[in-house]
């Protein structure tokens, strides 16, 4: 069982126009772009049993309402990713908390609590090719911090060509 489970908050509308707003820069560069998903990934679990951590899901979800993040910086990620870092506080670290109280010791080192490396971000841009420099700074020319939604919880299995969604919840 070589199972990767991603468990991930969706963005609401309002949220993803101010982050597409910000990845418009891309076009100063002539980078084409899709519209983003704008989540923010908050478990990774290897090597888990599906039906097990759906489950556990389903349970951990219910009753759980929308909530707001504060979007409140720019940066990178890595040396080949631009992203958005909210504010690692209130619902968004006491459901990342609450969530991993089970099951945390599948999740990979980026997301476990245990190993208290989880920054939570929302991916604008990435690149193994491009000098990120320039294009961070037109972006950080354009970034105002803001309050986001998060709207939905979802579960997504790793397959041969990207991503199964397994489970989708919109939150009350």
């Amino acid at each position: 069982m070589d199972n990767q489970v991603y468990a991930i908050w969706i963005l609401d509308e309002t949220t993803n126009q101010k982050l597409d707003d910000l990845r418009k820069t891309l076009e100063l560069f002539n980078i084409e772009y899709n519209p983003i998903y704008g989540h923010i990934t908050f478990a990774s679990f290897v090597n888990i049993d599906i039906n097990e951590i759906l489950e556990y899901t389903k349970g951990f979800v219910k009753g759980k309402k929308s909530f707001y993040i504060n979007c409140s910086a720019l940066g990178f990620l890595t040396t080949n990713c631009i992203a958005c870092i909210p504010s690692t506080s209130g619902k968004l670290l006491q459901y990342y908390e609450e969530y991993h109280q089970e099951y945390d010791s599948y999740c990979n080192v980026w997301t476990s609590i245990d190993s208290g490396l989880w920054l939570p971000h929302i991916s604008l841009y990435y690149s193994d090719i491009e000098d990120l420099g320039g294009i961070i700074g037109e972006m950080s020319k354009r970034f105002i911090q803001f309050k986001g939604k998060v709207i939905r919880m979802e579960l997504s299995v790793v397959n041969e060509k990207g991503f199964n969604i397994i489970y989708s919840h919109d939150l009350n």
